[in-house]
């Protein structure tokens, strides 16, 4: 039998391939509690396996070490976050208020909507130097999004100072409000977040 026959053999009602991605979502669920509750300085190869209700087998299975875990942790928010942001621009009517608007309630629905997501992707990474490098490489993804929605008339490297002043500024606002020191309500929250994006796409160089 191939190894492919294999991953497809059917036990228990499930595949061998069914069981893996079911082992990979539990890890990084647990992956996710602990980081948001105490940072990535809580993941440790036991706590997650413990958390999961699985053995190291498993989390050798699929991730290296500790890191290559943590970072996996973050990267899957990371993509749920961009996925939910081209989903929602794409249902957008495509004036500029209603995509920046869309764009902020998806984040919103990640980070927010979802509290131990929320920590993960914009508190963690502020204390954990594996997490840090890791947001390091998402906000050039996040930064070459928003700048797609710039007005033509804007060349590239306005683009890119723009994009990345966003990037780092709203990033700080989701940091502050996840993590509790900017006590405003989430209507108001979220109306800012769009009237920032739509201030500085407006800017002239």
């Amino acid at each position: 039998m191939t190894e492919a026959e294999e991953s497809e053999r059917i036990w228990g009602g499930t595949t061998l391939a069914e069981r893996k991605r079911d082992r990979r979502t539990k890890l990084l669920q647990a992956g996710v509690r602990l980081i948001a509750a105490g940072g990535g300085q809580a993941v440790t190869v036991r706590a997650v396996c413990r958390e999961a209700s699985l053995t190291s087998r498993y989390f050798y299975e699929h991730f290296g070490d500790r890191d290559d875990f943590t970072v996996a942790v973050f990267q899957t928010l990371a993509d749920e976050c961009q996925e939910a942001i081209r989903e929602a621009v794409s249902r957008s009517s495509g004036a500029p208020r209603a995509v920046a608007a869309a764009a902020v309630d998806a984040v919103v629905g990640v980070a927010i909507d979802s509290p131990d997501a929320g920590r993960v992707l914009f508190v963690a990474p502020t204390t954990d130097p594996v997490l840090f490098a890791a947001r390091d490489r998402f906000f050039p993804v996040m930064a070459d999004m928003i700048a797609d929605q710039f007005p033509d008339r804007d060349d590239v490297d306005v683009r890119r100072l723009k994009s990345a002043s966003l990037v780092g500024a709203l990033s700080h606002v989701f940091f502050l409000y996840v993590g509790g020191s900017l006590d405003v309500p989430r209507d108001v929250f979220v109306e800012h977040c769009v009237d920032l994006l739509l201030t500085v796409a407006a800017m002239r160089a």
